[in-house]
């Protein structure tokens, strides 16, 4: 597939609508023909249209894909029999949006025969990144995240884990023809397919989180990690370092921090405007503190230069 041509999965809330506009037109000046497939809530469905009135901008019910009480019906089955049951509750919403994500991009390269690339929503796409090369995905990671329960619960699903891996936290994971009958193959041998794919993917989630986690961990599974983890499984190839800005960050970035930001060698930034801390309340609305920004360049850029070491050794020990 010619590196133009891009296929985008994002499931997103209104909120999002302002980051997905302007990411919009920055992955239409960088690659020159896009397609996005935004999932959304049915309600939200129209606004969506109205202000993405784009012929390469397609908007899908997150309802055409599995509501959320079917969701969580199915979800529940598993759950009810832990302990967590009530405090797994408030985050089932953050399981249904990666299950969509998940169910839409199989049948999507099942159906098409085509790449395609899931994209946070609330993340910016600063410069060109090559997502795949001869029709398979280039194996991206991050040494600033690493979160040992979403490794236990694909180490149920897949059944074992790459020798050595970095995180695919990447804010975005992309998936090739090839990798997709592979990653059906694995989904597969847990648990056979007998359902529409949103449910079948619901049950091998929660069957494998219940069975990978006795005590409640909030964050235990993760669409990137399986993803990232099974590309890895099929073709070994070393993963390529990544970094974008997310952290710490307390407003939008003006044209000239993207620049800087491009300059140390950042891909992306994402603006975690829905999360509950000080720096998150009110972002979009206005620029980021100068002074805090170049902190957060300073400490991040140190901490990246150190960790990139320590991975290419490690890299280079387990190969």
């Amino acid at each position: 597939m010619s590196e133009k041509y891009l296929n985008i999965c994002q499931v997103s809330l209104l909120g999002n609508l302002p980051i997905i506009l302007e990411n919009y037109k920055n992955f239409i000046r960088i690659y020159k023909y896009v397609n996005f497939y935004i999932i959304c809530p049915e309600v939200e469905k129209k606004i969506f249209k109205k202000k993405l009135n784009y012929k390469n901008c397609f908007i899908i019910s997150e309802n055409k894909i599995i509501n959320f009480n079917k969701f969580k019906k199915i979800s529940d089955k598993y759950l009810k029999t832990k302990k967590y049951f009530k405090k797994i509750q408030p985050r089932l919403k953050w399981y249904y949006q990666q299950i969509l994500k998940i169910s839409f991009i199989i049948d999507y390269v099942k159906k098409s025969k085509k790449n395609i690339v899931i994209w946070d929503a609330d993340t910016l796409i600063l410069k060109k990144i090559i997502f795949f090369n001869n029709n398979y995905s280039i194996k991206y990671g991050t040494t600033s995240e690493f979160h040992k329960a979403y490794y236990d619960t694909n180490k149920k699903i897949l059944k074992k884990l790459p020798n050595y891996f970095i995180s695919s936290l990447a804010q975005f994971i992309s998936l090739s023809t090839y990798e997709n009958r592979f990653l059906n193959k694995k989904l597969n041998q847990f648990i056979k397919k007998k359902n529409p794919t949103s449910e079948w993917i619901t049950h091998i989630v929660f069957k494998a989180i219940t069975e990978s986690h006795e005590n409640y961990n909030g964050s235990m599974f993760s669409e990137y990690e399986l993803i990232g983890q099974s590309n890895l499984l099929y073709k070994k190839k070393s993963q390529k370092l990544i970094s974008g800005l997310r952290e710490q960050l307390s407003g939008k970035l003006t044209i000239l921090q993207k620049e800087i930001a491009k300059f140390f060698g950042y891909s992306y930034v994402a603006y975690e405007h829905t999360h509950i801390n000080k720096l998150s309340i009110n972002m979009l609305n206005k620029n980021q503190n100068w002074y805090l920004y170049i902190k957060l360049l300073i400490r991040k850029t140190s901490n990246k230069f150190f960790r990139s070491i320590r991975h290419l050794i490690l890299q280079k020990i387990y190969r």
